[in-house]
């Protein structure tokens, strides 16, 4: 195996396995009222400095009707403390970007109205909120995973030093069907990207590989698909 740190950079530059569905991330995600319990919160009908409208807490709080509270220098008065998501709407998430931080937008619809046309309530940093959740819901190896979040998030993984990768062909079928299932997560998604190096394995059997994956950030959010892309994780790692 080369020692030279240019040729090492030269040979994995050269052998990774790229797979790359360059289709456009999705704007905008619809969730439910109990994605804000799990991510932690609690919706609330009731004034903002005044202004009537709904407002999340952190659950841990135990806000109820009649609480007054101050927030990043906001007076807060609750009025309701929600069980569901108001009548007649559905609640948004959409990915954008502020000074190269990516924030999650919330807003509540109401039917007739359009995605883009409904107000924004909440806006939430995505990076905190996701690792929070995803510690939350004990989704280990993803947690680990986690790498940068924008529009897209990225997730690296490996184990054992850099040697000479192996060809799609010659991968071992765990690593074959993780290529698989990644390619198809981009096509549901939107959008995605796979990267990986696997090098053999080490005197203990353990697999020698380096993986970059990017997957559209809305989609994380899915608990059933994060549940999921923590098993893929896994299986790469025993």
């Amino acid at each position: 195996m080369p020692q030279n740190p240019a040729e090492l950079k030269q040979r994995l530059m050269e052998e990774s396995l790229v797979f790359e569905h360059l289709g456009d991330p999705p704007v905008t995600r619809r969730f439910l009222f109990k994605d804000l319990q799990r991510w932690g919160f609690d919706l609330f009908a009731g004034t903002r400095n005044g202004d009537y409208g709904y407002y999340l807490t952190d659950a841990a709080a135990g806000r109820r009707a009649g609480d007054r509270f101050e927030e990043e220098e906001a007076r807060y008065e609750v009025e309701e403390v929600l069980q569901a998501l108001p009548p007649k709407t559905r609640l948004l998430g959409s990915i954008r970007m502020a000074e190269g931080r990516a924030i999650l937008d919330l807003s509540l619809a109401a039917d007739a109205q359009q995605d883009e046309d409904a107000p924004v309530f909440a806006s939430l940093p995505a990076a905190r909120l996701l690792l929070g959740y995803l510690r939350k819901q004990r989704r280990h190896r993803l947690f680990a995973a986690l790498a940068n979040c924008g529009r897209l998030t990225e997730l690296t993984q490996s184990n054992g030093q850099i040697g000479k990768a192996m060809s799609f062909d010659a991968l071992p079928p765990r690593f074959r069907q993780f290529v698989k299932d990644a390619r198809r997560i981009g096509r549901e998604a939107g959008a995605g990207r796979v990267s990986l190096a696997y090098f053999g394995e080490n005197k203990d059997r353990s697999a020698r590989y380096r993986l970059s994956w990017l997957v559209p950030s809305l989609s994380l959010f899915d608990t059933d698909l994060a549940e999921r892309m923590d098993k893929m994780l896994e299986a790469l790692a025993k």
